[in-house]
């Protein structure tokens, strides 16, 4: 499901600078008060900062309503000396004690907008248009949330805020996921990843942005049904986030990549997990309603796989309860509502039936609204601006180049020495692929095998578990069963009636390989002797022979191609082509 929270991505910015540097100047050193109660806002002005926001920070997560007289007091205070900066922030201060009233919280956080642009604070209005589109995205007003993100990203730009247009763009990214269009969110997403990285690479600083972008690219492979992409990027983020708050998003993203490739009792033990995980308080910043959904959503989904169809449906009612107190709507949660629906009518309650479909109706109607307003903004506010200042550009070069007209044969003798650079290499490479084409011919693949049984001690398993996996291993390979794409370690190992550790053990020692190039170089081996004795094979699509292959992904098929072979697929069904035409040719 679509995770859409500022904080999600950048916990450390919104640690640092939603709330941290909000109290930053006001209260270096805050100092606890003795009373609890005031008689009214008028007692409390006369206290001093320090205390009135420590009571403010006291109250604000569990008891909202009792922080607002601090936070008024404080904006009373500030107000008397004509600090438009610290007004600013006071009047967040209060925007965040409405949080559970969005009227209320759109019209303090709009009044902090107000004074924050009389200042010269780096962050604003930056930062509190990002609050506000968190706000409405939160909601599910993502018409709203874009509109707050344009703004914000206008301001970043304007004040060459790097940190902030990254997280703009992040949230724009989910945005387009949501409407479906993976290809530019998976590029937004890389961007960002891209800028996490090397300032991770220079400053050392903590990686929770860079992981929660890479979390959220995964999710939107995986929304695309890129599962073997999906896989490994997350295998690389479950790694790196052990002892991180947004490990969970991890999980979340092994569980439903467990459900596609219909592993459901492993996608319900790590989906539980990850529920528990969301909902601990120690997660506060990943427990947002559509975290929550997504794996209510899918926990619903693998306990309906397993025909336990009570637990699933309690788990869809969860997200209909959900729904109704956070006004959260997205396309995915429609299956639960369908699911729900069709229960209750096998079981003939048709009150019940009636009930959830009324439901389903007024959601879906609320959805096309929110989606084609939002379509619409995305391509008229974001998408187009940035195509028309991508052609005043090339305007502006083209004019350029016309009034510098002397640098012609300069910029000509560049482009030649650059394309006689390129067709050598070019050369080069063409007749390595060449010879490995001809190597590939010549040679037939076969799976590196080690023959000495004798030393399976070593690797801490008993001799006869060795020789009854690695028989297991040989009719695997002899049948061909690598070809079934939904294949896995935990579902070979059941096969062979062993343990996934003993069966990933012994094919890293007598095989030489993990288990996921394995079974890569398996089908890359099977793929081309099929492609040397079928010709039709050769007029297949790449996609087409990754499918054959047993590949869910084009993209995993040829970069796995090139690792075990030295050349792309593409290439290869070329040179296979040009040989058999020849040959056709000189027959006559």
């Amino acid at each position: 499901m679509q995770l859409l929270t500022f904080s999600k991505q950048y916990k450390i910015y919104k640690i640092t600078y939603v709330v941290t540097f909000l109290f930053a100047i006001l209260s270096p050193h805050i100092l606890y008060g003795q009373n609890e109660h005031f008689a009214s806002i008028d007692s409390l002005v006369n206290l001093d900062y320090q205390f009135l926001l420590k009571k403010y920070d006291t109250f604000i997560k569990s008891h909202p309503q009792k922080a607002e007289p601090f936070a008024r007091a404080i904006l009373i205070k500030i107000k008397k000396g004509n600090d438009a900066n610290n007004t600013a922030k006071a009047y967040r201060l209060i925007a965040r004690t409405h949080e559970g009233n969005p009227s209320q919280f759109i019209k303090y956080i709009d009044s902090a907008i107000v004074y924050s642009k009389h200042t010269n604070n780096k962050y604003f209005p930056t930062s509190l248009y990002v609050n506000k589109g968190v706000f409405y995205e939160n909601r599910g007003f993502f018409n709203k949330a874009l509109d707050s993100y344009i703004k914000g990203l206008s301001s970043a730009q304007n004040k060459n805020d790097k940190d902030y247009e990254m997280i703009i763009k992040h949230n724009i990214a989910i945005l387009k996921r949501n409407l479906g269009k993976y290809k530019e969110a998976k590029s937004l997403f890389k961007e960002c990843l891209i800028y996490e990285k090397n300032k991770l690479r220079n400053s050392g600083k903590d990686s929770i942005g860079y992981l929660t972008t890479l979390a959220e690219l995964t999710a939107t492979y995986r929304d695309n049904k890129e599962i073997d992409s999906a896989y490994q990027l997350n295998a690389k983020g479950i790694k790196m986030s052990k002892g991180k708050p947004n490990h969970y998003l991890f999980k979340l993203n092994e569980g439903i990549i467990q459900y596609y490739r219909k592993e459901y009792d492993d996608a319900i033990i790590t989906l539980s997990i990850t529920l528990q995980g969301f909902l601990s308080p120690e997660n506060e910043f990943y427990d947002q309603s559509y975290n929550v959904i997504d794996t209510y959503l899918f926990l619903g989904k693998s306990h309906a796989a397993l025909s336990e169809n009570e637990i699933s449906i309690s788990y869809y009612k969860k997200i209909d309860s959900l729904t109704k107190k956070t006004n959260y709507l997205v396309p995915e949660i429609r299956s639960a509502y369908i699911g729900i629906i069709d229960h209750y009518k096998s079981q003939g309650d048709q009150k019940n039936q009636l009930h959830y479909i009324n439901r389903l109706l007024s959601n879906d109607s609320i959805l096309n609204q929110r989606f084609r307003k939002l379509n619409n903004k995305l391509i008229k506010d974001y998408d187009t601006p940035i195509l028309l200042s991508e052609k005043e550009k090339i305007i502006v070069e083209l004019s350029n180049k016309k009034k510098q007209s002397y640098y012609g044969l300069l910029l000509l003798a560049t482009t030649t020495l650059i394309i006689t650079t390129l067709l050598i290499f070019n050369y080069k490479k063409k007749k390595q692929y060449r010879i490995r084409f001809e190597e590939l011919m010549k040679e037939k693949l076969v799976v590196e095998k080690n023959i000495h049984s004798n030393k399976s001690n070593s690797i801490g398993i008993a001799e006869d578990v060795v020789q009854k996996i690695l028989h297991g291993l040989d009719n695997f390979e002899k049948n061909k069963d690598f070809l079934k794409p939904s294949i896995t370690s935990g579902i070979l190992a059941t096969k062979l009636n062993t343990n996934s550790k003993y069966l990933t053990t012994v094919i890293k020692y007598y095989r030489k390989k993990r288990f996921l190039p394995y079974i890569n170089d398996l089908r890359i081996e099977y793929i081309i002797e099929q492609l040397k004795i079928e010709p039709k094979l050769q007029k297949y699509t790449i996609k087409a022979l990754a499918k054959e292959a047993g590949f869910n992904s084009t993209e995993v098929f040829s970069t796995s191609f090139f690792k075990k072979t030295g050349i792309y697929p593409s290439y290869f069904i070329k040179q296979l082509q040009l040989r058999n035409n020849q040959s056709f040719t000189s027959e006559f």
